[in-house]
């Protein structure tokens, strides 16, 4: 894991975004690459309509206004957090780098096209949430991007995967989570596997999984978990806190992404209310 996507779509990067890429980047000697992608026109005209050239210019205007603000305060805080600032194709690999592009594209479907091509891309929950933009581009990436996606919140841990929590319930999303979270769960001093009753898809079980992890030389323990008075995703936030865990790796949307609006769904809650970096992966 070397490359890490900051996909940005008409929301300007928070310091705790920049922070988290960063301090991931610092763990992995990695390469933090910043994108805008130009974002959709809100209204579609039908046949036969068109839209005012007034309006048109105002809101590329404003589009050209969020891009460079959002440019400016990425650069000044990578400038502040001392990291050299360069191109993917002339990265030597000797330091962490950082680098901001713009993209067109339609939206959030075109961050997720890219985030194809990275190890990893870093996503920030804002606390409330207040934009449904943002958990629009969160799940595309998510689901097209085909590569995991890591969510934080403005309370950031000193590490990233020194004690970590995997949410095991048995689906093929968390089986390639694990997979493709290899490099973090060996460097990991304690992963703990849980699986919580209830909240189990037909599959292997939990101490099946960190069986198979310290076979691969990860330092896993495995525990059952029955949920309390909250939900299944209350249960493993909780466990997590209880083990003071600096991030939770999880399968997401084991259920299809409709089930889970209508029904409620661990990922659902996790996504909305964990402050806890969580490494999604679908």
């Amino acid at each position: 894991m070397k490359t890490i996507l900051i996909p940005l779509n008409g929301i300007s990067p928070s310091e705790s975004l920049i922070d988290a890429s960063v301090q991931l980047a610092r763990q992995i000697n990695g390469f933090v690459q910043a994108v805008w992608c130009q974002q959709t026109l809100p209204i579609i005209a039908g046949e036969g309509i068109t839209l005012p050239a007034e309006y048109l210019s105002q809101f590329e205007q404003e589009e050209r206004e969020l891009a460079e603000f959002s440019k400016s305060v990425f650069m000044k805080r990578i400038e502040a957090l001392k990291v050299p600032l360069g191109e993917m194709e002339t990265w030597d690999r000797s330091q962490p780098a950082a680098s901001w592009m713009e993209l067109q594209g339609t939206g959030a479907v075109a961050l997720a096209e890219l985030a194809r091509i990275f190890d990893i891309s870093v996503m920030h929950r804002p606390v409330p949430e207040n934009s449904t933009e943002w958990r629009t581009t969160c799940e595309t990436v998510l689901f097209e991007g085909g590569r995991p996606l890591l969510l934080v919140s403005d309370s950031l841990p000193d590490t990233f995967g020194r004690v970590i929590v995997i949410a095991w319930n048995g689906s093929s999303e968390t089986a390639r989570a694990i997979g493709m979270s290899g490099s973090i769960l060996r460097a990991a001093q304690q992963v703990h596997v849980i699986e919580v009753e209830g909240g189990m898809v037909s599959g292997p079980t939990a101490s099946q999984v960190a069986c198979a992890l310290k076979a691969g030389g990860v330092n896993a323990s495995a525990e059952s978990l029955k949920p309390g008075e909250g939900s299944v995703a209350d249960t493993m936030m909780s466990y997590a806190a209880n083990v003071n865990a600096d991030l939770l790796i999880k399968g997401a949307y084991t259920h299809s992404r409709l089930r889970a609006l209508i029904f409620g769904g661990a990922t659902s809650d996790i996504f909305s209310k964990s402050t806890l970096p969580v490494l999604f992966c679908h």
